[in-house]
């Protein structure tokens, strides 16, 4: 639906020495909608978010603890700003046949200490939308529940540094304390991308402190290494009990898979060697 936002502006024409106000209108083409499914009894609560990103790192994360710890789902976002990988609108169809939206979904779990929302999704939003959809999902939880923690999980590229993980925030202190605390190598310069930085940098405005937590991504795709890294630090933030069985087999199966291409990709190089070779070796068809 086409939206038509009025408002006013007053324009100074020192030509003229007169003001004029002007009638402004915006067409917005914007369409997000917030779908829920209950109304859980948490407060004040911790948002992690694991959205789809490099190496796959924050989806992984977050949905293993969906999976594992069997969270119940009580809302839903969809936007016309939630496209396909390729950029278009479209749906997702599952191994089953079955289609559905682009999505955020938002589930909740209580422990003795915290109440936890984790936000997870099978896209992102599209660049120029990623303030507007961020800034939906924290105001339907501030508005609904209150938010006293943003946490963005997601993948980074650190060479050579494949066991720590790294951590930037909004805050200067908050960003000493827990790099002290939980052994987290902070990340200094650069940028980071789309939702999981935007999320927890617009966390700000609203008051709220916001880290991203980036695992190491290495040479697999999608990364469960990385993805496991993060997984264990949530644990031990939020005593989640995770059992880690079913990512070590994912682990041990994409090392198997990364092995498999690396040998074929040595395969090819020794192929295109001894092919050169025997080429240097051939008298030339042609005569000069």
């Amino acid at each position: 639906m086409v939206r038509l936002k009025r408002g006013r502006n007053t324009v100074i024409r020192p030509e003229l020495y007169v003001q004029e106000t002007l009638e402004l209108w915006v067409i917005d083409l914007s369409w997000t909608k917030i779908v829920e499914i209950e109304k859980p009894n948490i407060k004040d609560v911790v948002l992690i978010q694991g959205l789809p990103g490099l190496g796959l790192v924050g989806k992984l994360t977050v949905d293993y603890i969906v999976t594992e710890l069997k969270l119940k789902k009580f809302a839903e976002l969809y936007s016309n700003n939630l496209m396909l990988p390729d950029g278009k609108a479209g749906v997702i169809i599952n191994m089953y046949g079955v289609f559905e939206l682009p999505r955020y979904e938002f589930f909740y779990h209580k422990t003795p200490n915290d109440d936890l929302v984790f936000l997870a999704g099978n896209t992102q939003a599209v660049s120029w939308a990623q303030y507007e959809v961020s800034e939906k999902v924290l105001k339907y939880l501030i508005e609904n529940f209150g938010v006293k923690l943003v946490i963005a999980a997601c993948g980074t590229v650190a060479r050579g540094r494949d066991r720590e993980v790294f951590i930037a925030s909004n805050d200067e202190d908050l960003l000493k304390e827990w790099a002290t605390k939980y052994g987290l190598r902070i990340s200094s310069e650069g940028t980071i991308t789309g939702a999981a930085g935007l999320l927890p940098g617009l966390a700000k405005l609203y008051g709220i402190k916001g880290v991203s937590l980036m695992g190491p991504v290495g040479q697999i795709y999608p990364d469960p290494i990385a993805a496991k890294l993060l997984l264990q630090l949530l644990d031990k933030m939020f005593n989640l009990n995770l059992d880690y069985t079913k990512i070590e087999v994912l682990i041990q199966d994409m090392r198997k898979r990364a092995e498999i291409i690396r040998g074929l990709v040595r395969h090819a190089r020794a192929e295109v060697g001894r092919r050169e070779e025997r080429e240097e070796g051939r008298e030339p068809w042609y005569y000069v």
